[in-house]
């Protein structure tokens, strides 16, 4: 009953919060930090995807910086040169990105550990290349730019323009919370159990009938679509795309992102997703000195919190519970009352 009770609060907690933030931009005249929230949104599908595969199945990719640029890229090619709206560009995304997700996982997941690492690093400085060198078709150096703003939405006498920043904001929150919704489904079902049976003990997975290379290169497409969706949203959100943004540094960022926040959370991605962001927008007049940054907090996670901000969240917390217990058990001891 009262662990009922306590679903129930949580759940109401969730709606309030829920509603809060969408409310938000009617407190937020500032249209820079009105950008600074849309980018956190955007860097929290793609810490949600990447923490599919390194919180819930083990496995560490540097290559997601890659897949955030595909997505974009064929988010604006599509855009630009075929005409498509944001609307027939995002489902082109996804289901290109998953394609050459399953393609990579399939070969790089038959590999161990520090080996898929190197291929994953490998795809992402061989993708990047295609976007610097295929001038036809990426633009070379300079990019993609003018790329279409989304179409406005009508819903009976209401028009929702993308405009300005605070436009795109409810559409950004919108798919951060699908990306949340599938990523709780995903967690809580048989096949997020056999992802987290790998991560633990992969030989013991396998030993209980799991059919471990399927269910890794399956999450690893899942994991590349959120990238997919992260990237179309992107392109249509600056109308501008180019290789700077798709470098190794972008792939290190969102693996600092899920290492900071908590591996295997929700909460944990899109916190780090938060504070990166942040720190980014802080550093980027010295990007050498935020790569040594992150590198360093990447070492302090490993070496002292392992499972990141929400890690010591939950280490203080069963502190505080397990003093307030000794501190009940004295007490009830103290009124000779007995304790068992």
């Amino acid at each position: 009953m009262e662990q009922t009770k306590k679903s129930y609060f949580q759940k109401i907690i969730l709606i309030i919060v829920g509603i809060a933030l969408f409310l938000l931009p009617f407190a937020i005249t500032n249209p820079y930090i009105m950008y600074i929230i849309n980018l956190i949104l955007i860097y929290a599908l793609l810490a949600l995807g990447l923490d599919l595969i390194v919180g819930y199945t083990g496995q560490v990719s540097v290559g997601h910086g890659a897949f955030f640029g595909i997505g974009a890229y064929t988010a604006a090619i599509v855009a630009k040169k075929v005409g498509l709206s944001f609307w027939l560009t995002l489902p082109f995304s996804i289901v290109i990105t998953a394609a050459i997700g399953f393609i990579i996982g399939f070969i790089g997941l038959k590999l161990i550990e520090e080996y898929l690492v190197m291929a994953t690093l490998a795809f992402g400085t061989i993708i990047w290349l295609v976007f610097l060198n295929w001038t036809d078709l990426t633009g070379g150096p300079m990019g993609i730019a003018g790329i279409p703003a989304p179409p406005t939405i009508k819903l009976g006498g209401f028009e929702f323009p993308f405009l300005q920043y605070h436009d795109y904001y409810p559409l950004l929150l919108i798919f951060v919370y699908l990306g949340i919704l599938i990523t709780r489904l995903l967690i809580r079902s048989g096949f997020g159990r056999a992802c987290t049976a790998i991560r633990d003990d992969e030989l013991a997975a396998q030993a209980m009938g799991i059919p471990v290379f399927k269910t890794k290169v399956t999450m690893f497409t899942i994991s590349a679509t959120f990238c997919g969706a992260a990237g179309a949203l992107y392109a249509h959100f600056l109308h501008v795309v180019s290789p700077e943004t798709f470098t190794f540094s972008m792939s290190v960022t969102i693996l600092t992102m899920v290492m900071i926040g908590g591996q295997g959370s929700i909460a944990g991605a899109i916190i780090g997703a938060s504070i990166l962001t942040i720190s980014s927008e802080a550093l980027r007049e010295t990007p050498e000195l935020r790569m040594l940054i992150y590198g360093f907090l990447i070492v302090i996670m490993i070496m002292f919190f392992p499972k990141g901000i929400m890690g010591l969240i939950q280490i203080i917390k069963r502190r505080f519970l397990q003093k307030n217990i000794l501190i009940e058990k004295s007490s009830v001891e103290k009124e000779g009352l007995g304790y068992e």
